[in-house]
């Protein structure tokens, strides 16, 4: 398991709206370090696509019922298993999870790092 040498708060796969000109649902592994780190990967074996430091980088996150223009979700997919991180610059990273205790416990996690929840 390559995150071993990190404190991780918790790792999961869910679903990341993701594409250029075609946005699909792809499913994705993630990392949340208790130093406050959200990394973003292929699977668990592979280096991260991409980093959100949640202090610096997340202006705040966004629960599934708040977003309005929500796209269509995957079958099976449920509003309360939804959120979206909102990023500098009008960008956005909207993940899926199976289970809404897996966002729930994300979104714990940013109280607790001071991120505004909307």
């Amino acid at each position: 398991h390559r995150y071993v040498n990190l404190f991780v708060c918790k790792s999961l796969s869910l679903s990341l709206l993701g594409g250029f000109m075609f946005k699909q649902w792809k499913e994705k592994y993630i990392v949340l370090t208790v130093e406050g780190s959200l990394f973003v990967c292929k699977d668990a074996d592979s280096p991260p696509d991409q980093v959100v430091v949640l202090q610096s980088d997340c202006h705040s996150i966004v629960e599934g019922k708040e977003i309005l223009d929500l796209p269509r979700l995957p079958p099976g997919g449920r509003r309360d298993c939804c959120f979206a991180l909102i990023l500098p610059q009008d960008k956005f990273l909207l993940l899926l999870s199976d289970d809404p205790d897996d966002c729930r416990s994300v979104w714990t996690f940013s109280l607790f790092m001071n991120i505004a929840l909307i």
